[in-house]
């Protein structure tokens, strides 16, 4: 990297590190700054500039942040020299919408059941242990209040135990 080009890594007190990529040379040009541990840093860099984290996973901190820069600085150059924005990709967007995992993160919760006691009811009926049905009295205690609930969990447990 020039030195004209260096970025800007802060250590802070509590231990996170600071770093500073720049998309241009003026401090008028767009900055991203991002802070945290290392592994912190590394996900947020990855995550920001749309790098697969397992590609770069061999790489250093500074390794990735001189890649996050050059690539900072060639959509900067490309904005502020050839005057143009970056769109995106119909292609890409599509191959999102194919992959499970984005489509996972992006579906919506089942909606609410009027019977707020459904979920542990459920879970209940599940256990297959007296055991596992106590863990799941401890975890949930809470839940428990709901006299239909614990009529349940006494019922599943007499027939754990008789069964």
């Amino acid at each position: 990297m020039k030195a004209d080009q260096a970025e800007l890594v802060t250590s802070y007190p509590d231990g996170s590190i600071g770093v500073t990529i720049k998309y241009g040379k003026g401090y008028e040009d767009t900055w991203a700054v991002f802070r945290g541990s290392v592994r912190q840093v590394r996900d947020l860099i990855c995550d920001y500039f749309g790098f697969e984290c397992k590609d770069v996973t061999t790489l250093s901190l500074s390794d990735l942040v001189v890649n996050a820069t050059n690539l900072a600085h060639g959509k900067g150059n490309i904005a502020s020299i050839l005057d143009a924005q970056i769109i995106s990709d119909p292609a890409l967007a599509k191959s999102a919408a194919d992959d499970p995992w984005a489509a996972a993160s992006a579906a919506q919760p089942e909606s609410k059941n009027d019977n707020a006691s459904a979920w542990i009811l459920g879970e209940i009926q599940k256990q297959t242990t007296i055991a596992d049905l106590q863990k799941l009295w401890a975890a949930n205690q809470a839940m428990f209040a709901d006299p239909s609930v614990m009529a349940s969990y006494k019922a599943r447990g007499r027939a754990l135990k008789n069964g």
